[in-house]
């Protein structure tokens, strides 16, 4: 649990930020605002949702410099993030994607106004142009058209508006040289359209150095677009027509050196390649080639909404998405500090291609009567996942050369119907009741080739097919007491499937049976002190049956080592969530947010692949080791968030706001065997801006600093078997800069 004694940095530092502002306090104070969502497909206030879920708005998006997914962690409780391969890793509660391979859904569902990405190579998203984030946290099976086990990030954009208005912000920042510009214009085109465009760019040099050529990596270049078009055919018929165009060009996403597999290998042929000279623990990396990644995509979203009464709304919501993208990276990526470049080029080559089409219908009947209110909804999702993976000398201007070829498809056709209603039997007490349905069909086919060192290409397998149905069930029941108006208790018992399917990095198709999870979860909701204090509660139990695991297994012949998508492990987690903002006066907020999870396997059998001993004279005997106990991948027992605004109205009718803000996380581990290398210790990040406003609000100054104290932290670890390296991915080190905003 968080202790003072422990981390006493992070207290005296959040202390010392909140006493000089506390003490110049007024006495009167204001109201909190009231934060309106759609968690559940319609408009209600957020302590009027019987969910944990958090919202972010876009002025905290602006003010905290907040332009990725992977940004929200420090301000969402329960949300990790992590990344490898090029695959977002979004964990909330324990509860993620643990496998590095195309095929396997997401645990945490990313949506943009109600359609869903459904790959995690393509949840990188920027975030721009937002109305707010919503974070949803638990299984979200009867609301939202695809499965979400773990929860669910909406993206809300902004939409068209009825007067003409927009903005443009220019950022600079630091030594990473940083350069950004988001801009918007909106308005009617005529009486009866609407429109809207949004366009974001975004660039900062490297973080690191790829050490033969001396060029940067992990640098950030991405361009987007978004525009919308809504149509007014009467006071109840409306049609939203979006479009969103994202490309990324840069060298980000490879894998750093950490560590070699076996410190001392027990055999010639299991030493790590690139040592001796190599440098553990830098942002720097090494290898044959400068790793690079390019992704593209772009979707169309239309949304007819038909409101038939004041009670009746029927919705229609229909996305096209395509995605690309192809990451090159070498395993040995050991920061050489001396040597020749290039040498000749090893089996440690990697090109990861991947390509991803979706269609989605969701068809929404939406009732808001007086006493009943929910939705019921049919949902049809149809998919095409193309990966192609290269290993080996050349892979991308000579890939027919490589010397292992995975090419692999997936087809998925999956339709669902769900319904959730709340009926108030009076003002004190409602009951809330939900189902849903799902069907999926899932397609494999894939080849793999090998070639040993003196083949000219790659000899390639038959082609294997395999094909598997699945359904499932999932109820929910809860209950909402409202002991006043200010105050909201709730309990519900909720049941959540992730479908099964197959890897597409198998030499064998497998597909494996559903990730299902059971959850029950109690909080509160409550305003005090005259609507000036919030204070949110959520505690939660839950068991994960059949999790979805790629496992490795040692085999006696190069390279050693076979991966296999398995139903592995159980899950059993419990934990209790808090989020609070104390409103003291006009001028001071105060925030506190913060998490405490016991969350462990209660089965799990599986070989560590960093265990010399498989690779002894006793090794093909040894049974499987025991992980029960052990914490899952990205989930630290217990995370906290502090932060603290004070304003300064100026006698030019200017002000200032100061915010600081400490984030910090307990110990994770990013594999199943808890081992120290894999993990990441304790740390905490401290954040603070300060905003200039003019009077009038239309221009802003906004100086902001991120992770000030530098904090070098591994966000993902991933055991590299082919290169027997340890290799991992980092936050970015301290950003600071200035962002200049115009809006009108």
């Amino acid at each position: 649990m968080l202790s003072f004694k422990r981390y006493p940095t992070t207290v005296a530092v959040a202390l010392t930020l909140a006493a000089p502002l506390m003490t110049a306090l007024p006495a009167r104070a204001a109201e909190l605002e009231e934060v309106i969502v759609t968690a559940q497909k319609r408009e209600q206030s957020l302590q009027d949702v019987s969910v944990a879920v958090t919202a972010v708005s876009a002025d905290d998006l602006l003010r905290s410099n907040i332009k990725s997914i992977e940004d929200l962690q420090t301000r969402v409780p329960g949300v990790t993030f992590g990344n490898d391969f090029s695959f977002a890793k979004l964990f909330i509660r324990g509860v993620g994607l643990n496998s590095s391979f195309a095929g396997i859904d997401p645990s945490v569902a990313l949506h943009v106004d109600g359609a869903v990405v459904a790959q995690a190579s393509a949840q990188f998203a920027s975030l721009f142009d937002l109305e707010r984030v919503e974070a949803l946290r638990g299984p979200q099976g009867t609301l939202y058209g695809r499965n979400a086990t773990g929860g669910s990030i909406n993206l809300i954009t902004a939409k068209p508006t009825q007067h003409f208005s927009g903005y443009t912000n220019l950022s600079i920042g630091g030594s990473d040289l940083s350069y950004g510009l988001d801009s918007a214009l909106s308005g009617p085109l005529t009486d009866a359209m609407l429109g809207r465009v949004a366009v974001h760019y975004q660039h900062h040099d490297g973080y690191g150095i790829h050490t033969g050529s001396g060029k940067d990596i992990d640098d950030l270049n991405v361009i987007a677009t978004r525009a919308h078009l809504q149509f007014k055919f009467s006071d109840n018929v409306d049609l939203l027509l979006s479009g969103e165009y994202a490309k990324e060009d840069d060298h980000s996403k490879s894998v750093h050196f950490i560590a070699p597999m076996f410190p001392v290998p027990p055999q010639p042929s299991l030493r790590a390649l690139g040592l001796p000279n190599v440098l553990a623990n830098s942002r720097n990396v090494g290898g044959d080639f400068r790793p690079s990644f390019e992704s593209e995509t772009w979707s169309t979203t239309a949304t007819l909404t038909w409101q038939l009464s004041d009670a009746v709304a029927l919705k229609s919501l229909t996305n096209y998405r395509e995605f690309d993208d192809q990451l090159v990276q070498d395993f040995d990526v050991s920061d050489t500090v001396n040597g020749g470049f290039p040498p000749a080029p090893t089996s440690t080559m990697q090109l990861q291609a991947i390509g991803d089409e979706q269609f989605s219908e969701e068809l929404q009947f939406i009732y808001e009567g007086d006493k009943l209110r929910g939705i019921a909804a049919a949902y049809y999702l149809q998919e095409s996942i193309d990966s192609l993976v290269l290993l080996g000398r050349d892979p991308v201007r000579f890939p027919e050369r490589s010397r292992v070829v995975v090419p692999a498809t997936l087809d998925v056709d999956a339709w669902a119907v769900f319904a959730n209603f709340t009926y108030a039997i009076n003002d004190l007490f409602s009951v809330k009741a939900g189902a849903r349905y799902s069907a999926e069909e899932r397609t494999v086919e894939n080849r793999f080739g090998v070639a040993s060192p003196v083949d000219p290409a790659a000899v390639f397998d038959p082609v294997r097919r395999a094909s598997r149905d699945y359904s499932d069930f999932s109820p929910e029941v809860g209950v909402e007491l409202r002991p006043s108006s200010d105050m909201m208790l709730y309990a519900t018992y909720s049941e959540g499937f992730k479908s099964g399917t197959a890897n597409l990095g198998e030499r064998v198709p497998n597909l494996v049976n559903p990730e299902t999870i059971e959850n029950f979860e109690a909080g509160i909701k409550s305003r005090w002190l005259r609507d000036t204090l919030l204070l949110n509660v959520a505690a939660f139990k839950y068991k994960v049956e059949d999790a979805q695991y790629d496992r490795t297994y040692a085999i006696t012949a190069p390279p050693f080592y076979a991966a296999r998508l398995e139903n592995a492990a159980t899950t059993d987690g419990r934990g209790v969530e808090l989020e609070s903002s104390w409103l003291a006066t006009d001028r001071f907020r105060l925030s506190l947010s913060g998490t405490y999870y016991h969350i462990r396997f209660d089965r799990f059998l599986s070989q560590n692949p960093i265990n010399p001993a498989l690779f002894g004279p006793a090794g093909s005997s040894l049974p499987p080791e025991d992980l029960a106990g052990n914490s899952p991948r990205n989930t630290p027992d217990w995370t906290a968030e502090l932060s603290a605004t004070y304003k300064w109205p100026l006698t030019s009718g200017a002000s200032l706001a100061l915010t600081a803000a400490a984030a910090a996380r307990d110990k994770q581990y990013y594999t199943e065997f808890n081992d120290d290398i894999t993990g990441q210790d304790d740390y905490t990040l401290y954040d603070a801006n300060l905003l200039y406003t003019t009077p009038g609000g239309k221009l802003t100054l906004n100086l902001w600093g991120k992770n000030l104290t530098d904090e070098m932290i591994v966000s993902g670890i991933y055991v590299t078997s082919t290169a027997r390296t340890i290799t991992g991915t980092y936050l970015p080190p301290r950003t600071y800069g200035a962002t200049v905003g115009y809006k009108f």
